[in-house]
């Protein structure tokens, strides 16, 4: 009996695996991973994280496609937005099979703050780690969550994020791990996660208006404008996870009306704790606070408000003591005017590292020039063909310029995605179309692939918002590496500074870099007349965008960080082939 049983059992597994898949191939050395040790019917891992337990593969089902609400049209995730809470224990198996429903559109889906170790194949971003999802189809992505945070999801395209593409990932690790456990007694994350997004009078994705900007008219939380609610017992403390999950330049200030908040964790790293009345979120920024319910029993506001493109805008939450009978604030009208002192507002690059690092003092250093630049173009000079088709015999000039004065760039550059997916297809991408990063001189025209090649030793990148022809302050997003912000300054005069300035500066010895503690983030402001500067330890490999997605919805402004990595054949043969696919540049992003 027991031999029949073996040989039955080693029959089932062949069976299993005797077609390839993505899900066969394992990313690292961990014997668990891809290994379904889930055993409840149900397949959720949302649970109590434990030792010593084998980690499970969480199965999730996307279908993207628009859908009419109460308040208008939009793109939702099974009919929803924003989309489905992702919960999962660190080292489990996140496995989600995406089908896109919208009409003529491509689509990609981005793990914001993961780190993709051993699967960067994941990372969703069209043309440098996957083919695009095109109508119709379906992409399955498949990924170990490495580390404990706060994450979150949304479409590559800042339009069909904006259109309500996104929604929260949280990672739990078992409580003992957690470093400031002992200044809550409630971590639910279910309830507890407050995701803020922003809701535009038109579906930007299906405007033909791609130029001018189209404001958003509203703010939600949790995808409601006033109606979330948050219940708490009293004398009791909360954490809660906060998501800024606007594509667009929108900072967001949150503060509790007469509550005091301690920041435990920002981008899902912990930091040292600090208490504050408000705390501001970059598009992008997670933050972790912990809120101590020591008021007198009631019903208080949250606030959120929005600066920059969101301006004037606000939504709000309801923070409940139990017992509290809090019909009377649904006709409540709250005061506009937030109750904390602007000079104590925290923001994540304030933060120090829960624990000390150890940097170097003298690293390589490249700097990256970010400016608002007119380019002057004659009619015939402008390219209405696909960028990537043919190597030009003259310097050429994507359409777009045709219908604006100004456009973000760095170092003088704007990115340009590649005509084949580069992390998988490295052969079949035109050399023409690279530049180095600090050599972007040597290349002719308005775009390039603008490249950082890396080979596993720490680097130090200096963005400096030189304001020359912008008062814009810009966020930007590092896929795949933390960074440690080491500096962020902005001239207290408003005065533009050039690289000859900075230099100076840095020469002088005027420049302090924090390399005992400084935060680990993977998303940064950099100030306008200023500078933030950062250290990234490329100790893994693949192909990752450093950018800054709400600088424009026409020509990418980006650099590419590409550290040596060989893929396996099998995984490469399995994943979707781009064919012939070749977009146009612009739709892109």
């Amino acid at each position: 009996m027991k031999l029949f049983v073996f040989c039955f059992f080693v029959i089932a597994n062949i069976s299993n695996n005797g077609k390839a898949s993505l899900e066969s191939f394992a990313p690292s050395s961990d014997t668990n991973f891809l290994t379904d040790t889930t055993h409840k019917s149900d397949k959720s891992c949302h649970r109590p994280c434990k030792f010593n337990v084998k980690p499970r593969r969480c199965y999730y089902n996307f279908e993207v496609e628009p859908s009419i609400h109460d308040d208008g049209p939009a793109l939702t995730i099974n009919g929803f937005s924003p989309g489905p809470a992702l919960h999962a224990c660190v080292h489990d198996i996140i496995i989600v099979q995406v089908k896109n429903k919208i009409p003529d559109q491509d689509l990609a889906i981005h793990w914001h703050g993961l780190e993709q170790r051993g699967t960067p194949y994941m990372d969703g971003v069209p043309m440098i780690t996957q083919c695009p999802i095109n109508y119709g189809s379906t992409f399955k992505y498949a990924f170990k969550v490495s580390s404990p945070g706060t994450f979150f999801y949304h479409a590559y395209s800042v339009t069909h994020q904006s259109d309500g593409v996104y929604g929260s990932l949280i990672v739990d690790q078992p409580q003992p791990l957690e470093p400031h456990s002992s200044l809550y007694d409630y971590d639910r994350s279910q309830e507890h996660t407050l995701i803020i997004g922003a809701r535009f009078p038109e579906l930007l994705s299906a405007s033909l208006n791609v130029i001018n900007d189209i404001p958003p008219s509203s703010l939600v939380i949790n995808g409601d404008v006033k109606g979330t609610k948050i219940f708490v017992m009293q004398s009791y403390g909360y954490r809660l996870r906060l998501i800024n999950a606007i594509g667009l330049e929108c900072p967001i200030l949150v503060s509790i009306n007469d509550h005091l908040m301690t920041v435990v964790a920002s981008d899902g790293k912990p930091v040292q704790p600090v208490t504050t009345a408000a705390v501001k979120l970059y598009p992008g920024e997670r933050m972790d606070v912990v809120v101590r319910a020591d008021q007198t029993s009631g019903g208080y506001w949250l606030m959120a408000k929005g600066e920059s493109a969101c301006d004037n805008l606000k939504a709000r939450s309801m923070f409940i003591y139990s017992g509290f009978n809090y019909t009377s604030m649904l006709e409540e009208v709250p005061s506009n005017e937030l109750n904390y002192d602007s000079s104590s507002v925290i923001t994540g690059q304030k933060l120090l590292s829960n624990k000390d690092v150890n940097i170097a003092n003298k690293i390589k250093s490249f700097y990256l020039g970010i400016d608002k630049n007119a380019i002057k173009v004659k009619d015939e000079d402008l390219d209405y063909r696909y960028t990537s088709d043919a190597v030009p015999k003259k310097p050429t000039y994507p359409s777009v310029l045709s219908l604006t004065d100004s456009v973000v760039q760095i170092n003088g550059k704007n990115f340009l995605f590649p005509n084949a997916p580069l992390l998988l297809k490295p052969r079949d991408v035109f050399n023409h179309i690279v530049c180095d990063v600090g050599a972007e001189e040597k290349h002719y025209d308005v775009q390039c692939l603008q490249t950082l090649k890396t080979t596993n030793e720490e680097v130090e990148l200096i963005l400096v918002n030189e304001g020359f022809n912008s008062n814009d302050s810009y966020t930007f997003h590092m896929h795949g590496y933390g960074m440690h912000v080491v500096a962020s300054w902005q001239s207290p005069a408003g005065l533009p500074l050039s690289r000859k300035e900075f230099e100076k500066l840095d020469r002088d010895g005027l420049i302090v870099r924090n390399l005992q503690n400084p935060p680990i983030k993977d998303t940064i402001a950099v100030p306008n007349k200023g500078f933030t500067i950062v250290r990234i330890n490329p100790d893994y490999g693949g192909t990752w965008l450093l950018e800054c997605r709400s600088c424009s919805l026409t020509l990418p402004v980006a650099i590419l960080i590409s550290t040596p990595i060989s893929l396996p054949k099998a995984v490469v043969d399995t994943l979707p082939s781009c064919g012939s696919y070749k977009p146009a540049d612009v739709l892109l992003h």
